[in-house]
């Protein structure tokens, strides 16, 4: 049995960013403005508009199918808060985000988007190229994003790949993301009297221009120019696609046929798509049937992994106070890897990360075992610091391994073991091997008292596909 101690402080002796120095990646497609309101029991004396509603029924709010009133974004931010889960809704009135703007105070405002968090991520720890799909050039982005990160611009009846800072922002569209950060404890709002049982978000976005997925048409008319040159690409912001806006087919057939003329002019880039939670089935199974195929890996977390997968909805423990066993979510992991077996998902959870491939040969597997510990470091150092300036932020993180991590991954590798044939131990070495699927995991570094929640995901996912492939 290896000490996973031994292990992580080896792979952070090995470490080095030399190798993703070479890399290319192409980042798209939502980037945004983040704006955080922290939430804590003591912070929580909103005045409400009169006629809020915000009484329980049989125990729980009872949730509209969208927002359209002040009340129903109260009722999404005390549900999500009562649960300790994270949520995003969107919504299309001005007036409901102007009120939203003017009635919190904004801590922080800072890029956010999948895309815009992961392309300042790459850039802080010195990736080679970062090739970034802006969908406006909003004058706020000017200050927010990397100014050596590259985009496509147009040039008269040409396009051409430049540095960001050379841009003129100038656009000022709807793009905030309102992401209120709250702390588990005991809450009152009124008459209202709850338990949040952990720290998490809850985002309300108010954005018209990701919610049609837009992106520079150079990006594609451009590309036999540039994929070549690329090895990776990391894709998002799909399950921001509103319909309210534009019919689903309108807003996810250019990206498509781009992708497949990326992959028609170089079959070796590897492209991972970055989940997010969406309730709207409809879009679930569009993004499934028609992304999952055209791409190499996905990230999720639990909500998004139970929301994919297609065990029926009866069946899903989706319970505010249900805990998600290693075995459970090990059950929505393979039935989701079983409908795309070529598909490698990236799984990560409080106290450990999980990694189910196609069968990997050796060296593969210990290379993910290694990028998962990185993605941990990284993830660490962000939640620690807020934000990562650069690759050496990693090494100022303390070695607290989580102690249930090691039992999930112990109980996760006895139901396995008593399941299928298997080679090699997941809680002994992280990597296991059955007949039709590779799995690996780790446990996860602990951080007290984190400051910042929002692109840990993120943040997570894109470090273990980074160091997890090959140039």
């Amino acid at each position: 049995m290896i000490s996973w101690h031994n292990e992580y402080s080896k792979t952070l002796e090995q470490a080095s960013n030399q190798s993703i120095k070479n890399r290319n990646a192409i980042i798209g497609f939502n980037v945004n403005i983040d704006k955080i309101v922290e939430i804590t029991p003591e912070s929580i004396d909103w005045k409400l508009p009169d006629g809020i509603n915000l009484k329980l029924k049989n125990g729980k709010l009872r949730l509209p199918s969208r927002v359209n009133s002040i009340e129903d974004f109260f009722l999404y931010l005390m549900d999500s808060m009562m649960k300790g889960k994270a949520v995003e809704v969107g919504v299309t009135s001005e007036e409901i985000a102007d009120w939203i703007e003017n009635s919190f105070e904004i801590e922080n405002v800072q890029i956010g988007g999948q895309a815009g968090i992961i392309a300042n991520l790459f850039k802080s720890i010195e990736v080679g190229n970062v090739l970034l799909s802006l969908p406006t050039y909003d004058a706020q982005f000017a200050q927010l994003l990397n100014p050596t990160l590259l985009t496509v611009v147009e040039e008269g009846n040409s396009h051409s790949i430049c540095e960001i800072k050379k841009l003129k922002f100038t656009d000022n569209e709807p793009i905030s993301h309102y992401i209120f950060e709250f702390k588990a404890g005991n809450y009152e709002l009124n008459s209202l009297k709850f338990v949040c049982p952990r720290d998490n978000r809850f985002i309300f976005s108010y954005d018209t221009v990701n919610g049609l997925i837009k992106f520079n048409k150079g990006f594609h008319e451009y590309g036999p120019n540039y994929v070549i040159e690329y090895s990776l690409a990391i894709i998002s912001g799909f399950c921001l696609a509103n319909e309210q806006l534009s019919s689903f087919e309108e807003i996810f057939d250019p990206i498509i046929e781009m992708i497949k003329e990326w992959k028609r002019i170089n079959p070796n880039l590897f492209i991972h798509m970055e989940l997010t939670s969406t309730y709207n089935a409809k879009k679930r199974n569009y993004i499934k049937e028609n992304l999952f195929p055209l791409v190499n890996s996905i990230g999720v977390n639990e909500q998004e992994l139970l929301l994919f997968s297609s065990i029926e909805e009866e069946q899903k423990e989706i319970k505010s106070d249900h805990k998600y066993t290693s075995t459970t979510l090990f059950h929505y992991l393979h039935n989701l890897f079983l409908e795309y077996p070529h598909l490698r998902i990236h799984l990560h959870y409080l106290g450990y990360f999980l990694v189910m491939s196609p069968v990997m040969n050796n060296k593969e597997a210990k290379c993910a075992k290694e990028a998962l510990i990185m993605s941990s470091y990284f993830a660490a150092s962000k939640a620690k610091r807020g934000a990562i300036e650069s690759f050496q932020d990693i090494y100022d993180v303390e070695l607290d391994l989580s102690s249930k991590g090691f039992d999930e991954l112990r109980n996760l590798h006895s139901y396995l073991k008593s399941q299928f044939k298997v080679k090699g131990n997941l809680y002994e070495t992280g990597i296991l091997e059955t007949p039709s699927f590779s799995l690996v995991g780790v446990p996860t570094i602990l951080v007290k008292n984190p400051q910042k929640l929002v692109g840990l995901g993120d943040t997570i996912s894109s470090i273990a596909v980074l160091f997890g492939t090959n140039d």
